[in-house]
């Protein structure tokens, strides 16, 4: 009786952890759009900060009778959103001269301008992270499930580079200026990141998927770079996501009556049935998409996809570290099936007591498994950070102007960059930088390809 429970506990936090970011995904558009910059800031402020204090109160009252009580509070908070967004909206419409009375929002603006350096590195680092866990984890099933993971690889990644190759192509003949500077940087860096794509393959320290991965991420970056690109890429897939859903109008009228007749009864019913207070909610849902960038959900749904993926990956990594492997099935390159076979049918002959065994015991300290919770139980406030400062980006209020030397002071010459740009730079050579050393790293110590997957199973 306890597993559907469980499982339906489950549910509900899922449940309700979507709604919260549908809620937060829709209302702070519509707080930047309707009431200016202060009112959004303001309004991400409120639900960061209401949102830390209740998931703090709700830890520290985990083991206490009062959980059920806190947890209805804390559950409550989603059904607010709404509330909190038409009073931020009203307040702000009535008293013009708010910037100079809420210090927390021009502290907040500040941090946010701030962490354009921390939130782009790290989305690189995140980004090669889940690059080589998808290369490690089709190359060990490559290994030891089966071969047909090895042509769904290479598809894929001729797909992914096609893509990517496409979109490269769409910047030489795209009507936009590029200076020398930026020309140079882009050459270079196209360069290096073919050479290091090329080196991985053919050297066996990286693989298609890898490569064709890393290519892709560069060129996406290319286009964050360069506004118009991302623009012009974003009006693209919206034009071919209308002609999709224009063919399927178009071949509706040719379901069978077998299945139209159903659903031309059933939408009539809901209809009648449907609440009339909740009319009002489905077209402030229909009016907050309107105002939402494809741009900005992408970059919203890329950045938090990486970050989440980071969370599941870096435990693993902490597993391989504390579990290293000391069979010889594990190593990364691949052997041919003839051997593989010799190796296993060798090993099989040897006596079951000096056989070393696969399963090792557990470290003296256990992975870090409490802190990664942590991390889940606060998401959403790095969603709320991460969101507002996409919207602050999207907007044009992080600046044009960085002075990058001197860093303090204003003797000598000044070097003066455009800050978005600037850091959108860094982060593609830091995690080529990343990606080289992952490679020699790979190239002196053996087995050092298959950090995610060396402790996984083997049947």
């Amino acid at each position: 009786m306890s597993f559907p429970s469980k499982t339906l506990n489950k549910f509900v936090r899922a449940l309700f952890a979507s709604l919260y970011l549908v809620w937060v995904i829709l209302t702070i558009p519509l707080a930047f759009d309707v009431g200016g910059v202060n009112c959004g800031l303001a309004f991400s402020l409120t639900l960061l900060v209401t949102y830390f204090i209740l998931t703090t109160i709700q830890l520290l009252a985990r083991r206490t009778r009062y959980f059920k009580w806190i947890s209805l509070v804390y559950y409550g908070q989603h059904f607010l959103i709404p509330s909190l967004l038409t009073y931020f909206l009203s307040y702000y419409s009535n008293d013009p001269k708010i910037e100079s009375k809420l210090n927390p929002v021009l502290i907040w603006k500040f941090l946010l301008i701030n962490a354009t350096p921390i939130i782009t590195i790290l989305e690189g680092f995140c980004s090669l992270l889940l690059i080589q866990a998808i290369g490690q984890t089709v190359n060990w099933l490559t290994m030891y499930k089966s071969d047909s993971w090895l042509i769904i690889s290479l598809i894929g990644s001729a797909v992914v580079d096609t893509g990517a190759f496409y979109c490269l192509y769409r910047i030489y003949v795209l009507p936009i200026t590029i200076d020398i500077l930026e020309s140079s940087l882009l050459g270079s860096l196209l360069t290096l990141t073919f050479g290091l794509c090329l080196y991985g393959i053919v050297s066996g320290k990286g693989s298609m998927i890898e490569s064709s991965l890393l290519f892709a991420y560069i060129v996406r970056c290319i286009y964050e770079t360069f506004p118009s690109l991302a623009e012009g890429a974003s009006q693209a897939l919206a034009n071919l996501l209308t002609l999709a859903s224009q063919n399927v109008r178009n071949e509706i009228p040719k379901i069978p009556p077998s299945i139209m007749n159903p659903i031309s009864e059933l939408v009539p019913f809901l209809t009648k049935t449907f609440p009339l207070s909740l009319k009002g909610v489905w077209e402030y849902l229909v009016e907050a998409l309107q105002k939402l960038p494809l741009s900005l959900l992408l970059n919203l749904a890329y950045r938090i996809g990486v970050f989440y993926a980071a969370t599941k990956i870096i435990p693993s990594l902490y597993k391989s570290v504390s579990y290293p492997s000391t069979t010889s099935l594990q190593q990364r390159s691949r052997q041919p099936s003839s051997t593989r076979l010799s190796s296993l049918e060798s090993s099989e002959r040897v006596p079951l007591k000096s056989r070393k065994s696969f399963h090792l015991k557990p470290p003296h300290h256990q992975p870090p498994s409490a802190f990664i919770r942590l991390i889940y139980a606060y998401s959403p406030c790095l969603v709320i950070a991460v969101y507002t400062h996409l919207m602050l980006s999207y907007i044009g209020e992080l600046g044009v102007e960085l002075q990058v030397w001197p860093i303090y002071g204003n003797a000598g010459t000044k070097i003066v960059v455009h800050p978005w740009k600037f850091w959108n730079w860094v982060n593609m050579a830091t995690t080529l930088i990343l990606y080289v050393a992952e490679l020699l790293n790979n190239e002196s110590s053996s087995g050092g390809g298959n950090s995610l997957t060396s402790h996984w199973k083997v049947e």
